[in-house]
């Protein structure tokens, strides 16, 4: 509540959709009171409450940016989840906490972004985190987003979460690996490779399997980099269940 700046129980309450004194009860903990899905929903998706933290008092209450805006992916705070490596090598298979690493949690975000080169419409307000991923060695600035698509099968697989590091600078491209790339109208995950004109960057599909009409149906595009208004380097994929 004094995180979010509240300043009266009541003014909490009506936020979160509660009776006053339910959310006594709740601060009392009082037994069999807790807090509802209903009412987790709304802190996550209206204040981008840390729902891990929440639940377990892992890592930091909230990741709502200092603006007060919970839409913008370029100004993600990321909490952090504590975790301890346990040794069970000893005789006598004792656990002991030999080293304390910070992970951060990584958001996920409901918008998803095209592997094809299509144009992908999305009001920036509807734009919410719909869950939290828990990956070692992601850093503070890393988001996740689903894939739609398929031309970058088989690496990406339509569905799967892609976790994304920003990267400040077009110059700093890695040739070779994926990235999520915003250009004009269209934001895609693509292979970057160099073009012989260094002002250019090459946007190449990993399915080259589907043909029509004897050419590949994913043909590689061409832009400038001067174009690219976000870039960020693909570094972990969960890929949907076969189920």
């Amino acid at each position: 509540m004094r995180e979010l700046e509240f300043k009266t129980q009541k003014s909490f309450a009506d936020a979160l959709k509660l009776q006053p004194g339910t959310l006594s009860d709740i601060f009392r903990e009082k037994p069999g009171v807790g807090v509802s899905s209903n009412t987790k929903r709304i802190l996550e998706n209206s204040y981008n409450v840390n729902i891990h933290w929440l639940e377990t008092g892992d890592g930091e209450p909230t990741i709502i940016s200092k603006s007060g805006s919970n839409s913008d992916i370029n100004n993600i705070e990321t909490p952090t989840i504590d975790i301890s490596e346990q040794d069970t090598s000893s005789p006598k298979e004792k656990s002991y906490v030999t080293e304390r690493k910070l992970y951060p949690l990584v958001p996920m975000y409901n918008f998803p972004a095209s592997a094809s080169v299509i144009e992908m419409y999305n009001d920036p307000n509807d734009i919410k985190v719909v869950g939290h991923l828990s990956i070692p060695g992601s850093t503070k600035k890393s988001f996740a987003l689903p894939v739609y698509g398929h031309s970058m099968y088989p690496t990406l697989e339509n569905g799967a979460w892609c976790v994304l590091r920003p990267i400040e600078n077009a110059n700093d491209i890695l040739w070779g690996e994926i990235y999520y790339i915003e250009w004009g109208d269209y934001r895609n995950f693509k292979r970057l490779l160099a073009s012989e004109n260094e002002e250019d960057v090459i946007l190449w599909s990993d399915n080259q399997s589907e043909v029509v009409n004897g050419r590949p149906k994913y043909s590689p595009v061409t832009i400038k980099k001067e174009s690219i208004r976000k870039l960020c380097l693909l570094t972990d994929i969960l890929k949907k269940p076969n189920y």
